[in-house]
């Protein structure tokens, strides 16, 4: 019976949690810096009500995903919150790996074509409209030249 109790105890306490909202979600951060205004860590999930769906498909040299629907929150809008100084003109893109893509900035604040989303716990860059190379997996810094 004491064991019954205390299961009971502990299943009512978890409902509670989750019905507060007080649910452990993993932080999918990414570095911005260089020439902005407020450079550090940023949190894709804290954009979540600043989210799009864009569709898009990937035609890359070696993958290929069909056209799909993706939802993130657009590159520009995280861009505009880090405060672009005047004068710089691109953004890299670097992966975990040290993999990296360089975009015009004219391009991606332009509309909502390049946009950071969940991938399995990490941020992937999906950009409709521009060469499979350009979609980086597991994003960690944006650079701002």
């Amino acid at each position: 019976m004491r064991r019954s109790g205390i299961a009971i105890v502990f299943i009512v306490m978890v409902i509670m949690a989750m019905s507060l909202g007080c649910t452990t979600e993993k932080k999918l951060s990414f570095n911005v810096k260089g020439q902005v205004d407020k450079p550090g860590t940023y949190d894709l999930n804290s954009y979540k009500d600043r989210f799009v769906t864009i569709t898009a498909k990937l035609d890359g040299k070696v993958t290929h995903l069909p056209e799909a629907n993706y939802t993130g929150v657009p590159l520009r809008t995280v861009l505009s919150d880090a405060g672009v100084k005047s004068g710089a003109t691109n953004v890299t893109i670097r992966a975990s790996d040290g993999y990296a893509q360089t975009f015009d900035l004219a391009n991606v604040t332009a509309n909502d074509n390049v946009i950071l989303i969940n991938d399995n716990d990490t941020v992937r860059v999906i950009a409709r409209g521009f060469a499979g190379g350009m979609w980086v997996e597991q994003a960690t810094e944006l650079d701002v030249s």
